[in-house]
This record gives C-alpha cells, structure tokens and sequence, in this order.
C-alpha cells in the first residue's frame, strides 16, 4: 500500500509540474516571439513481480512434500515522471508595428544574439540602437550580423527580406541605399537540441546543429507575436488541477487504508 502512495505522489508531481509549464506559457502570451513549452510525461521502469511460496506444506491430499513455487504474476509500476520540456517552436502569426527597427521572422531562423554568456538565438526582432549606435536587442545584448555586431549609421533604415540593412543617408537624398551589413540568420538541423534559457533566449545544448538561415526571411516593421494560446492554457490549467487532485485522492485513500490495516493488525494480535 505504501509503494501507492508513491505512485500517486508521482502523478501529483507531474500535475503540479504541467500547471507550473502552462502558468508560464499563459504568462509570456503578449511576449514578443515567445515559444511556448510542452511537457513530455513517461512512465517510470517497471519490475517483474512473483508470487513466491517457499514453504508449500505438503501436496494436497497426500503426505508427499510440496515443491516451492515462484509464479509470474506480471509487471508493477511506479508511476511516471517528466521526461523533457522542449519548446514548441510553430510559428507566430506578424504583427505590424511600423517600427524600422522591428523585425519578424518567417520561416524556422533565428536572430543571433551576442550575450556575456555566449552565442544564443531568439525569435524577438523587437531591436533598438545603443549609444554606440550599435544595433541591440531590448536587453541590451548585441545583435550579430554575418561579419560582426552592427553598428547602425544615422539616416533612413531599409531591411531587406534577406537580412540585408540598408541605409539612406538624410544628408544625399539621390544617392542610393548604403549597404551596412546583413544580420546572421540561424536555422537548426535538430530543434530539438535549442533549449529555452530564460529572457527570451535559446542556447544550443551541443547537438542543434547551427546553420546559416535558408528558409527563412525578415519583414520590417513587424513582430512575431507568442505562440501561446489563452484559451488552449487555461483549459489545460483546469485539466491539470483536476489531475492533481485526483492523485490527491489517491494519497488520502491509500493512507486510510494503511491506518485501516495497521488497526486490524494490531486487534488480531
């Protein structure tokens, strides 16, 4: 009775774990290029399980001692647990903004972002310029073109489909775009080896297999909006808490009937 216990406490884990998952995809609806998370439950391993008798007596109706016997009775489980949380990377509808310096991404790229902790990708073109007139994102971590960070010369900002940034300088009205750089797209061969880090950022665990963008191209002037869906999040948030106490349930039954069975032992004693 005791190993149901656990099988429940089990289930109530991964109950309270899915609701922690949805409360944070509900969280980041309105957050620009956000992927929301899944939750991948599994079933922990399970044992054989015997009846064993090693003292039998004898064999019934004769004084011919019995065989011990070990009979198969089938496999025992222990529950599940989570097994991976990877992000669910469908794309978000575009948001028109206006904004020159606002980005959106069709296809499966990425922005690629220089932090202090490295080099991590994100889906957030909501970017502005710093003092040093570098191109930035809202963090204030540098956005990285094919060549290096992008330091943006004043005057009208084109970007083209293919990442391309063109400027128009105010001070030559009939001279043409000057080309500046063109912004490093990155797409994956495994998606799922990017793992969501925080802030809006994805690291690669080691096996994503980077690559420059092929599929993909930009629209100015707009953001992808967060894949997360209110109405899909809360049904899932009342699913999950009626999962959580269901195993709840389960706790309290099997611990009335351990007390139930410690009683009757100790009567019969």
């Amino acid at each position: 009775m005791v190993r149901g216990i656990y099988t429940a406490a089990a289930g109530a884990m991964v109950a309270q774990y899915d609701t922690d998952t949805i409360a944070n995809n509900l969280a980041n609806v309105s957050t620009v290029g956000f992927k929301r998370t899944l939750m991948q439950v599994q079933s922990t391993e399970t044992m054989p399980i015997y009846r064993v008798q090693t003292d039998p007596g004898t064999t019934p109706g004769t004084t011919v001692p019995g065989k011990p016997a070990s009979d198969y009775l089938g496999q025992l489980g222990f529950g599940s647990y989570v097994y991976d949380t990877p992000a669910d990377f469908e794309q978000g509808s575009l948001q028109q903004t206006a904004s020159p310096l606002d980005l959106a991404i069709s296809g499966p790229g990425f922005f690629t972002i220089a932090t202090a902790n490295g080099i991590r990708y994100t889906r957030d073109g909501n970017f502005t310029v710093n003092a040093n007139s570098q191109l930035v994102t809202q963090s204030g971590d540098l956005v990285l073109s094919q060549s290096g960070p992008v330091t943006m010369p004043v005057g009208k900002v084109s970007i083209q489909p293919s990442g391309e940034i063109d400027v128009f300088d105010p001070n030559a009205p009939t001279q043409g775009p000057l080309p500046v750089a063109t912004l490093r797209l990155t797409e994956f061969g495994n998606l799922t080896g990017l793992r969501p880090e925080g802030s809006n950022l994805f690291v690669d665990s080691g096996v994503a297999s980077p690559q420059t963008a092929t599929q993909s191209s930009l629209s100015q002037g707009y953001l992808e909006a967060s894949n997360a869906n209110v109405i899909q999040s809360m049904v899932g948030l009342i699913t999950s808490q009626q999962w959580f106490n269901a195993n709840v349930k389960m706790i309290q039954t099997q611990d009335t009937l351990n007390s139930e069975a410690i009683t009757s032992v100790g009567q019969n004693t």
